[in-house]
């Protein structure tokens, strides 16, 4: 443990050009991509660095007695014009047998959508791996995929073996769990293309798919997602509020939708870097939220 005081830490973004839009990371715990800490003393170290110094007092002796010196967390902002792929994500138990990494559950907060938007969430029928195969060989896996409309201010838990993908004009705020692992199933033709084609995953994916049929469920407000990876809740706001944290053993992130916000903490105020969000530490005990107008922010813990 270390004596000098912790603070609210703001973060260089890192930012993914993809070939269906663009990624920026805001938090990110992966050791190879670990976001570096642009405020305050602690400025140049990287999240994962300063995890090792300060330990619990970082995170909280729960979380860290789990996740040890990696930051478990991985936030960002998605910027999606073309399609994604579509996709699964192994769970814990094959993540770490074929990949020693952890598995991947995420979740989707839509900032905007355009009317040709569209997500596709799980199968909308009980399925098969010997059809799902046929299928992505047929092209016409989209057919048997939930195809949603989405709408601004809807959130989709996106578990471990759910295949997914998204495009049309989509902007997006991504929670997730510290993993970087992505297995494609589909492309929508393009892996059909030598101009086009990225590496596919099928003899991967096929045995960490969930085959059932899945019925999508957008939470609005409140707790968006209680997982056991992490605890998402929306929040709109207009005016300051007074946090006691002296009780939480734990981080708090705050992520920026609309609007902006300040910490003050130590009577000194903190914003994020851009359109960003700010960690709190689990040794801070008290701080004050200061929206500038109407504010509307995720907070996430673990």
């Amino acid at each position: 443990m270390n004596n000098t005081n912790l603070y609210p830490l703001t973060f260089k973004p890192i930012v993914k050009e993809r070939v269906w839009g663009s990624e920026t990371w805001v938090l990110s715990g992966l050791d190879q991509d670990a976001s570096v800490i642009d405020n305050g003393f602690l400025k140049g170290n990287s999240i994962n660095e300063t995890l090792e110094v300060y330990l619990t007092d970082l995170v909280g002796a729960g979380i860290y007695d789990a996740c040890g010196d990696e930051f478990p967390i991985l936030i960002k902002y998605l910027t999606v014009n073309e399609f994604l792929s579509v996709q699964v994500h192994p769970d814990d138990n094959r993540a770490a047998e074929m990949h020693h990494a952890y598995g991947k559950t995420e979740m989707w907060y839509i900032m905007d959508a355009k009317p040709e938007a569209r997500l596709y969430l799980g199968f909308n029928r009980e399925m098969t791996p010997a059809e799902f195969y046929s299928r992505c060989e047929q092209e016409t896996l989209p057919e048997v995929m939930n195809c949603i409309k989405p709408v601004k201010g809807e959130c989709y838990f996106i578990p471990a073996g759910l295949v997914h993908a998204c495009g049309g004009g989509l902007t997006i705020a991504e929670v997730q769990q510290v993993s970087d692992i992505t297995y494609r199933v589909y492309d929508w033709g393009r892996e059909h293309d030598p101009a086009t084609a990225r590496e596919m995953h099928m003899e991967l994916a096929i045995d960490c798919i969930d085959y059932h049929k899945h019925v999508p469920a957008p939470a609005t407000t409140g707790l968006l997602v209680d997982s056991p990876y992490f605890k998402v809740r929306f929040e709109m706001m207009d005016e300051p509020q007074e946090i006691d944290g002296s009780a939480l053993d734990e981080f708090v992130v705050y992520m920026e939708l609309e609007g902006s916000l300040t910490v003050l903490s130590g009577g000194l105020p903190y914003k994020p870097s851009g359109k960003g969000c700010i960690l709190i530490p689990a040794s801070v005990d008290h701080w004050k939220l200061v929206p500038e107008g109407k504010t509307a922010f995720l907070e996430i813990t673990r």
